[in-house]
């Protein structure tokens, strides 16, 4: 886990080929990358070093029909499903047939941790400055 990694893109930002795994989680804007095994970065979430935040949808236009049986239970419909001329047989336990056009996929993105703001304890009362007298 703690070992050094040569990359060409810490090049471009460093000047060194060789960095850390701890800066390329704080600096790079390509990580995880290839370099990071699954085990690693789960490694990394396990130590609190990273913690996943959601970062969005991603868009995927697919059609499906979907079968709402009249228990509340959703099927698929089948391949063999004809909008314009359907089978009644199929649609006996069906109160309502569903178009879907759109599918949203969750996206998540591995970030450093933010470091806490620490406060000195031994501070125990803060005065307001004094105007100086003439």
């Amino acid at each position: 886990m703690y070992k050094n990694i040569y990359c060409t893109a810490q090049h471009k930002l460093s000047g060194s080929y060789y960095t850390t795994p701890a800066r390329c989680v704080r600096i790079c804007k390509k990580f995880p990358c290839e370099l990071f095994t699954r085990k690693e970065i789960d490694e990394y979430i396990e130590q609190g070093y990273v913690i996943e935040t959601f970062a969005g949808f991603i868009t995927r236009r697919e059609s499906m029909y979907l079968f709402k049986k009249k228990d509340g239970s959703l099927t698929q419909a089948p391949e063999t499903f004809d909008q314009q001329n359907p089978g009644w047989k199929e649609l006996e336990d069906v109160e309502e047939v569903l178009f879907v056009s759109k599918v949203l996929i969750p996206q998540i993105k591995l970030v450093p941790k933010p470091a806490k703001h620490q406060q000195p304890e031994d501070i125990t009362e803060i005065r307001p400055r004094q105007a100086k007298k003439k």
